[in-house]
């Protein structure tokens, strides 16, 4: 069997990897319009600050792809694929290239919301973060232009690192995000709080709740103009205001297509024999731009691709594990219940402001349905092993180290896992709120 994969990001390189661990005699060719070997793409802005090189990004050498006989067609772009004929011709040649199977892992592009005056400075101070090229012309362009002043529009992850970086660089940053709070899918309002007082603490301007009007500049970019009137001075401008999928060779090819490549359950498109993961599908009306999708995708790809249809795609949890500007970040499944609809819901979090650090896990019906852990990582392995599963409330008290307090006097409780507040962190002045005893009259119940 030949096996032809475009492109050789995280979907598509991993689809190769689960095809060959299932299938040690199939032919795998994978296309990529770049020149290097999949590479990790959340490490991009450290390119910028000069902290990584290409080779500390690039996650498997030469040898891997040659010790599990896949080949690799880097600098080549596919511009026509024949699903009747079944083949595909690259732009550099009519030479037709014939495949049994073809796995359209072809990504996505950044999103650049309509900011007036954005496009016409494109290259000439505005910049978006998407490949090594991109990383490469970004830091370029700081140097030649001695740049002193770098406004990021967009505060989520990539955006935020990307502030960090440009921060490491030497520049005076600030992050301009359109919604009323940093990482809006991802955080909810308290702990986005404790996220922007770490960003503002690394010498980062954040303003939440603006939107970028005006890219100010003739020749080259000189500021921004805000809906609100405010103006601010720069000498470069990162747009990360998310992606979309890449959908034009598809669309070319009769595929049906929508906000992304539409396929079923088995990641089949809409023509015989041709598959699509990763950032550019669309299943169910839903996108996916996470690494966790792309992995669950290219598994059930390699199985459904040989034959093997016995497991089928319901989606991926949104699920966020990184380092973020430094700190520890994990979001994964429903952090905010007060958006879901229905009851039973039940959140347990321990707020410890003294480290900056917050816990949050959400349950309906006492399953664990999803988690926030900021600045404190002790509790991941607690819920990766049970989400969706039932749990004990007594574990999630114990996974996050969130204690009930008694009080001595009067028998009043202060439980931290329902509390803005731990108790350690009130203040030595505080006073039961039932019979006004000091905060030495409280115990800790151990369970």
């Amino acid at each position: 069997m030949k096996v032809l994969i475009i492109g050789n990001n995280v979907a598509g390189t991993f689809s190769a990897q689960n095809i060959r661990n299932k299938d040690e005699n199939a032919e795998i060719h994978i296309y990529s319009q770049e020149n290097y070997n999949y590479y990790t793409r959340i490490k991009l802005p450290e390119i910028i600050s000069e902290l990584k090189t290409i080779d500390d990004l690039i996650v498997f050498k030469d040898d891997w792809y040659v010790n599990n006989n896949i080949n690799t067609h880097l600098n080549t772009t596919i511009s026509v694929i024949n699903p009747d004929e079944k083949f595909i011709s690259t732009e550099k040649s009519d030479h037709k290239i014939l495949y049994d199977k073809l796995i359209l892992a072809v990504g996505s592009h950044p999103n650049v919301p309509p900011i007036d005056n954005a496009r016409e400075l494109s290259g000439k101070g505005v910049f978006t973060l998407r490949n090594i090229q991109d990383a490469y012309t970004i830091r370029d362009y700081i140097n030649e232009k001695n740049c002193e002043k770098a406004i990021i529009v967009g505060g989520g992850l990539l955006g935020l690192e990307l502030s960090k970086q440009i921060k490491n660089a030497g520049l005076d940053t600030r992050v301009i995000e359109f919604f009323p709070r940093l990482l809006p899918r991802q955080l909810d309002v308290d702990c986005a709080n404790m996220l922007k007082k770490d960003v503002e603490d690394m010498g980062i301007t954040v303003e939440l709740d603006a939107k970028t009007e005006t890219i100010l500049g003739n020749s080259y970019v000189e500021g921004v103009k805000l809906k609100s009137g405010n103006k601010y001075d720069a000498d470069i401008i990162l747009i990360q205001a998310g992606v979309r999928p890449n959908i034009e060779l598809a669309k070319d090819t009769g595929l049906d297509i929508d906000r992304g490549i539409v396929v079923n359950e088995y990641l089949e498109t809409s023509k015989k024999d041709i598959y699509a993961v990763g950032d550019c599908i669309q299943f169910n009306d839903q996108t996916w731009g996470i690494i966790p999708a792309c992995m669950e995708q290219s598994q059930i790809v390699a199985g459904s691709l040989l034959g093997d249809k016995e497991k089928k795609y319901e989606g991926t949890t949104p699920k966020n594990t990184l380092k973020i500007v430094g700190i520890d970040l994990t979001s994964i499944g429903v952090y905010d219940p007060s958006e879901e609809l229905g009851g039973g819901w039940e959140i347990m979090r321990k707020i410890d402001k003294t480290n900056n650090c917050y816990q949050k896990i959400v349950l309906k019906d006492n399953k664990l349905k999803g988690a926030i852990l900021f600045g404190d990582k002790n509790a991941i392995s607690f819920i990766n092993k049970n989400i969706e599963s039932e749990v004990d409330p007594k574990e999630v008290r114990k996974a996050i180290d969130a204690y009930i307090y008694k009080c001595q006097n009067c028998g009043a409780e202060y439980d931290e896992a329902k509390k803005d507040i731990a108790f350690e962190d009130l203040p030595d002045s505080w006073e039961c709120p039932k019979c006004g005893s000091s905060k030495e009259n409280f115990e800790k119940i151990e369970e």
